[in-house]
């Protein structure tokens, strides 16, 4: 027979179990699609925010080439996970080259290094004792969206090729989708809405055009979130030094990743692009969409990867599909919550 101080610790025990059981039911599923590097990347910051969200729960992240290599990508975002202390997330490596863009001199010369297939540069701490899954990332999350048919949110902060992928692989995935959130494009016909590639192009639109394409088209429910809101941030020096007062290895990551850049130029500004993807899902509230048709062009021209948006359908875009389109943010708002959660004790 149990004393009454166990029964009190059991109860207390069950207690808990159900809050968290109760948390975690309450919580989003979502796949982190990204072309991770560490900080101070801002694929990096917006994994520091979704790991420490309880709002949130990563089913499982998968690799794209973008940034950097796809082998920079996934060596990387191994050796975060361990930092996090989350090595239960599976990883999973998916494309290394784009659907039909190959590299160019302008390519080389200009930004990134998606097309290398360089070993890995070793991370901070080391190379990860984590290993990758055997499944690809297309595979996975095909496999994971529809065995959850209507449950499951896609985080993509890269090119779409891995998600134009799944779309291609099965013609039921795209209806079993709940949500896409997508950090990519600019929007010329609202305010900030010019390219970071080409005058008009964002990058991970133009690292490859028709995977974009074919997503934006593909039916599912996306939120856009594009350079327009991404320029209503501003990372300053002064904010920086908010988000290291508290120790975390978190924060001591950010020190190593953004302390030297400030330093040697304390006026630098930067801006949060994928950070505001993840914190748009956690609270819709923080940022102003405004419903559009948008399409991406795939025309090896002049005009290779733009996208472009309007209120109705124009000629050669019939099949575009209707979304929130991002163009607003609450900056303090969004930084107050960013800090905080980074300041938090890991997996509190």
């Amino acid at each position: 027979m149990k004393q009454p101080f166990q029964i009190l610790l059991y109860c207390s025990l069950i207690g808990l179990a159900s809050l968290a059981s109760a948390q975690n039911h309450n919580s989003i599923p979502i796949i982190f699609d990204t072309d991770f590097a560490m900080p101070p990347t801002d694929d990096a910051l917006a994994l520091m925010l979704a790991l420490q969200s309880p709002e949130l729960n990563i089913l499982g992240i998968t690799t794209v080439a973008g940034n950097s290599s796809l082998e920079r990508a996934t060596s990387d975002v191994l050796r975060m996970l361990e930092i996090a202390e989350r090595i239960d997330i599976p990883v999973y490596e998916g494309a290394d080259l784009p659907l039909v863009h190959r590299i160019s001199n302008f390519a080389v010369n200009k930004y990134g290094s998606w097309y290398s297939d360089a070993p890995p540069p070793e991370p901070y701490g080391g190379y990860a004792k984590k290993k990758i899954e055997n499944q690809s990332a297309a595979v996975y999350i095909e496999k994971k969206v529809l065995a959850n048919p209507g449950e499951i949110t896609i985080v993509a902060l890269g090119p779409l090729t891995n998600i134009a992928q799944a779309i291609q692989n099965n013609p039921d995935f795209a209806k079993k989708v709940k949500r896409l959130f997508i950090m990519g494009g600019a929007i010329a016909s609202l305010p900030d809405g010019s390219g970071n590639i080409t005058p008009n192009a964002e990058y991970n639109f133009w690292v490859d055009p028709e995977a974009a394409r074919i997503t934006l088209r593909s039916g599912i429910p996306i939120e856009l979130s594009p350079l327009n809101v991404s320029r209503k941030s501003a990372l300053t020096r002064d904010w920086y030094e908010k988000m290291v007062a508290v120790k975390t290895p978190l924060t001591d990551l950010l020190k190593i990743g953004l302390g030297p850049r400030f330093k040697e130029d304390p006026d630098r500004v930067w801006l949060m692009y994928d950070q505001i993807t993840i914190a748009s899902l956690i609270d819709p509230s923080l940022v102003v969409s405004k419903k559009m048709y948008v399409d991406v062009n795939d025309n090896h021209d002049i005009s290779y990867g733009v996208s472009i948006a309007g209120s109705e359908v124009w000629p050669g875009a019939e099949g575009a599909q209707k979304m929130n389109v991002q163009y607003d943010l609450d900056w303090p708002r969004f930084m107050q919550l960013f800090i905080k959660r980074l300041q938090q004790p890991l997996n509190d």
